[in-house]
């Protein structure tokens, strides 16, 4: 209670004393001095006493302490940055501990201004000046605790989305397993790992304790055949299990689309190789591990329904078992498998985006050999000279196709290609650039450009193709702007990531 009030209070008392002594009558008595109803007024005061008690109580008591809010911001101790980061600048940037780092590239293909790049086979700052304080970095590297780590920032760092899942790698939705890319760690060692892993912890559960279900007709329904299925297909069939293993491509599809020669690393180096197909050794090239792996899918016997497409997962009402919806083929078969038990090993890129235009499913010969017209992948750039192509994209991969398709590459270095091997390339960009297209790559795509190697199209798009020529058109008004002669078409416009799929089949992301 302030002074103020309580002055005001006893002035209030006086007048009332005050009234009732001059206004006394002496034929009656008073307690105290005071008619009932004066002492009846008097309680306010006790009343107003109490309150302003506890309100000071209340100032006086320490506030309950309110959580600190999870701004994913990480506090790196004065060691770490005197080991990590000794002579690190005040701005924001990348740092990386070494002995976290996987040598994914989830940290290097997130950034879009060249910040980092694997060195020595782990990330590693190579130009903290470039630093925007883009933080997907930070977000996209998959190991616990971070490797990749920005300092310096006032920025909130959002959590990286990826599907829940146990130590057994079981989703939220019970008998449903997710393993490999998907799962958000891109490591082919651990993938085949965990592809073995998941499998027997399936036959331990149906064989040792789950009761049979006899509306079921496999045991496991494996979906998707890149490393981390693969595994899973050879460890079922080593096992005994029943299964369908099915993929949307082709086996291998992740590993064949990686450029000629490339050396793929197997990390993590410390984990010991013990799946269905084992990536023995520090790494290999790309054509190697096609070979051995393909091998190896031969040799166990395995059973892969490939150009089979998975369309829905549910959880069955009236069983123990799972109603997996697919469609095969060019025809698109419907397909129905009745699974006791579902793995899902998906790419995380998903299924390539389409252009959806008349003659994209066209077939093409070219020098005796028949083949798709457009493809949503650049193997080998090699196998492509003195052709007639057609990019589609501003993404990063669409403009290191088209470069790749002109010029050799070295580092921040191109080399044109010589007149005997030039392809001519078309870049077909429907409004402009990407916000994330990594700087060097626009430097490069911008010196081919101006050096004549590469036609460029800004806000265009394909209005048709034919077999031996692509009708353009104005992306906005769709009025014909150029017919071009062309022999291929490189969409890189994208993929649907599985996380609809995903949530569709009741999985939880983040």
């Amino acid at each position: 209670m302030k002074k103020s009030q309580l002055f005001v209070i006893i002035v209030l008392l006086a007048l009332l004393a005050a009234v009732n002594l001059l206004t006394k009558d002496p034929s009656k008595s008073f307690f105290g001095g005071l008619p009932w109803w004066g002492w009846t007024g008097t309680t306010g005061v006790t009343f107003a006493l109490r309150d302003s008690r506890r309100a000071r109580l209340l100032l006086e008591e320490p506030l309950p302490p309110t959580p600190e809010e999870d701004d994913g911001r990480i506090k790196l101790t004065k060691e770490q940055l005197e080991q990590y980061d000794p002579d690190g600048p005040s701005y924001p940037h990348p740092v990386v501990i070494t002995e976290r780092c996987i040598g994914c590239h989830a940290c290097v293909d997130a950034c879009p201004h060249d910040v980092l790049a694997i060195v020595g086979g782990v990330a590693t700052p190579v130009a903290r000046d470039q630093c925007m304080e883009d933080t997907a970095c930070q977000v996209e590297c998959p190991v616990n605790p971070k490797a990749c780590i920005v300092v310096n920032t006032t920025k909130k760092i959002p959590p990286r989305k990826v599907p829940n899942r146990d130590a057994r790698f079981m989703t939220n939705v019970p008998g449903c397993f997710i393993i490999g890319d998907v799962s958000g760690t891109p490591l082919i060692k651990n993938a085949t790992n965990e592809g073995a892993d998941c499998v027997h912890f399936i036959r331990d559960e149906l064989r040792d304790g789950a009761p049979p279900e006899p509306k079921a007709d496999v045991e496991v329904v494996i979906v998707g055949v890149g490393p981390a299925g693969l595994s899973a297909a050879v460890t079922a069939q080593r096992l005994g299990l029943t299964y369908a293993a099915i993929e949307q491509d082709k086996v291998l599809a992740t590993i064949e689309a990686y450029p000629a020669n490339k050396y793929v690393f197997f990390k993590p180096e410390t984990m010991e190789p013990r799946g269905g197909v084992r990536p023995e050794g520090a790494g290999a090239q790309r054509e190697a591990i096609l070979e051995s792996w393909t091998r190896a899918l031969a040799e166990a016997g395995v059973r892969v329904n490939e150009q089979e497409s998975c369309k829905s997962v549910k959880r069955a009402e009236d069983g123990d078992y799972f109603v997996v919806q697919t469609e095969r083929g060019v025809e698109k078969k419907r397909v129905t498998y009745n699974a006791r038990r579902v793995v899902l090993a998906l790419g995380n890129r998903g299924t390539p985006m389409k252009l959806r235009v008349p003659g994209e499913e066209m077939k093409v010969t070219r020098d005796g050999r028949t083949e798709d017209k457009v493809k949503y992948k650049l193997a080998d750039p090699e196998a492509y000279k003195r052709r007639r192509v057609v990019v589609v994209g501003a993404g990063n991969s669409a403009i290191e196709a088209a470069v790749d398709l002109v010029a050799t590459r070295h580092g921040d270095k191109i080399t044109f290609r010589p007149d005997s091997e030039l392809n001519d390339v078309t870049l077909v960009i429907r409004s402009d650039m990407k916000n994330d297209l990594k700087f060097g790559n626009k430097l490069q795509v911008y010196d081919c450009i101006d050096e004549g190697k590469i036609k460029v199209f800004f806000g265009t798009s394909i209005k048709e193709i034919r077999d031996e020529e692509v009708v353009l058109m104005n992306a906005r008004t769709e009025e014909v702007k150029a017919t071009v002669p062309n022999d291929f078409i490189f969409a890189m416009i994208g993929g649907d990531r599985p996380t609809r799929f995903l949530e569709a089949v009741g999985i939880k992301i983040g």
